[in-house]
């Protein structure tokens, strides 16, 4: 069935495995593209922005996502999970002379919301989305991770610093989109590499420098084999410690870079797929950084999730679920926030541990509930199949929250970063813009050079404000930060940790499928890169019979 974006004009296809799945969890056939969908989505997540303000319960100075601009009440995250308030207490009824959302509205801007998102962490205050985490300082989806700082997506990993989707890897600096990596620096796209620097599109590769494309190679530089003597001597000619050698080696990476033979799309032990990024996952559509995932369309990193169309960042398990938004658990749909598993919950916000809730914003534990009233279960069930079917009526049912929820301006959010607008295009949208002063222009301290080894850095920098050599906002090294520097012995970065978050984002495919066909076998495929890429691209089967 082909159908055309209501948003967009876009064309997108829905066929019987669609068909099925909104059959079962009773929900329409989606009258937005699939692209369209996950804008709204990812403009209700703010991971980056961190303000100081205050919690409006105990009056207490806390670090928070949310501005003092929004309207409800802030809570500092163990004063939102006491016992000082009840989410039930701003309980409303239906009403089925008004939009559901008019009303879920109402609650979305008085329920208390807690400052940052970080559960079962320890000295992880200056991160958000943050899960079982320890020792972390400004990582961003932050998931069983220990000792990590200035990162985005880093899952189980160790002693990572300035990392960007990583997973299982320890000990790594500068790298991007790498699994199950030790030692590695300046590298990316690359699976079980170690104790190597500046490689791209590697697999298994160890001791190698400046390498792209290779798969199990040990003691390679730019590419060509050298013995095990040969490599040490000629490593230890260069200085890592220096800035000028890090730029010497990137340039003679570039040479190499569109020259290997790539696979249709990154991943490993993946089977029926497309989409990008696909580790140990089964019968995937238009899929983007998934592990351990089957049978979902349209969902992007999440790990663990199956039978789910439409969903993004979840590190837990998750199963019929559409729609939905950093939340897990079965049968959840249109829902935001709700990070501790959950059942049978539809259109909620930030709720943990729930059954059978409809509309709820802020509750804890609760079942049967509807717009944060509580109900027996039959007038729950009843109640809820006459909300659907009002929501049938006003063409609410299916979509999800319209973008006036969501508590951030579209800049502040991560929709900004994926779908990338002007401010012009977000006023002219309607959506909201947030305007900041420059950090930039505030600053009237004195200008630190940054010497260009780690050997001649002394530990005083730390107390130093530094400027961006990029976009001149200021920003300071930790200790642990300079202490990670000396141990791997690279020098101290001159860019702020939001100009060297865009320039990794930049060097990833974008979220987007290209038709074209297998250079070698002329198989029709589906993949990330572009038509005018220069890289030659193989389907999967004639990748692995011609690199292994």
């Amino acid at each position: 069935m082909q159908k055309s974006c209501t948003h967009c004009s876009a064309h997108f296809t829905l066929d019987t495995v669609d068909e099925d799945f909104f059959g079962r969890i009773d929900m329409p056939l989606p009258s937005d593209c699939p692209n369209c969908r996950r804008q709204r989505r990812l403009m209700f997540r703010n991971f980056f922005n961190l303000y100081h303000r205050t919690c409006d319960l105990s009056g207490k100075k806390i670090i928070s996502m949310f501005d003092t601009d929004v309207p409800f009440p802030v809570y500092e995250m163990h004063e939102w999970w006491s016992d000082k308030w009840d989410g039930l207490a701003y309980g409303k009824n239906p009403d089925f002379e008004k939009p559901f959302f008019d009303q879920v509205a109402v609650l979305h801007r008085t329920v208390p919301r807690m400052s940052i998102a970080n559960a079962q962490c320890e000295n992880t205050d200056y991160c958000n989305m943050a899960n079982e985490s320890r020792n972390c300082y400004l990582v961003f989806g932050n998931v069983g991770n220990e000792d990590c700082a200035y990162g985005h997506i880093v899952w189980k990993s160790k002693d990572l610093f300035d990392c960007l989707y990583c997973y299982k890897c320890q000990l790594c600096y500068e790298c991007i989109d790498c699994v199950e990596c030790y030692g590695l620096t300046f590298s990316r796209d690359c699976d079980n590499c170690s104790s190597s620097s500046f490689l791209v599109h590697c697999v298994g590769c160890s001791d190698c420098f400046g390498c792209v494309g290779l798969q199990h190679k040990t003691h390679h530089i730019f590419n060509q084999p050298y013995s095990k003597e040969e490599y040490a001597a000629k490593i230890a000619e260069l200085r890592f410690d220096a800035h000028e050698t890090i730029a010497w080696a990137k340039s003679q990476v570039a040479v190499l870079v569109g020259k290997e033979i790539v696979k249709v799309y990154h991943g490993f032990n993946s089977e029926n797929v497309t989409g990008d990024y696909l580790y140990h996952c089964k019968n995937i559509v238009d899929g983007y950084d998934l592990k351990n995932c089957e049978d979902c369309r349209h969902c992007a990193t999440l790990d663990g999730y199956k039978d789910c169309h439409d969903s993004n960042f979840s590190a837990k398990i998750g199963e019929l679920c559409f729609n939905c938004l950093t939340s897990y658990g079965h049968t959840v749909l249109c829902c935001q926030g709700c990070m501790s598993p959950s059942s049978n919950i539809a259109y909620c916000d930030s709720c943990f541990n729930c059954k059978d809730c409809f509309g709820c914003v802020g509750l804890k534990s609760k079942q049967y509930c509807i717009l944060n009233k509580q109900y027996a279960k039959e007038e729950y069930q009843a109640l809820r199949e006459k909300l659907i079917e009002h929501m049938r009526n006003t063409s609410e049912w299916g979509h999800f929250f319209p973008h006036a929820l969501s508590p951030f301006a579209y800049n502040e959010t991560i929709a900004f970063q994926y779908f990338p607008l002007t401010r012009e295009e977000v006023l002219a949208r309607g959506w909201r813009w947030k305007d900041t002063e420059s950090t930039a222009e505030q600053y009237l301290g004195p200008v630190v050079a940054v010497p260009s080894s780690i050997h001649d850095v002394s530990d005083d920098i730390t107390k130093q404000i530094l400027l961006c050599e990029v976009t001149k906002k200021p920003f300071k090294i930790i200790p642990q930060e300079l202490a990670f520097y000396k141990r791997m012995n690279i020098p101290v970065p001159r860019k702020c940790f939001d100009q060297r978050h865009r320039e990794r984002m930049a060097l990833r495919n974008p979220r987007r499928l290209w038709q074209r066909q297998c250079a070698k076998c002329s198989k029709e495929i589906q993949t990330t890169y572009s038509p005018e890429r220069p890289e030659t691209v193989y389907c999967e089967q004639c990748y692995l019979e011609t690199v292994y």
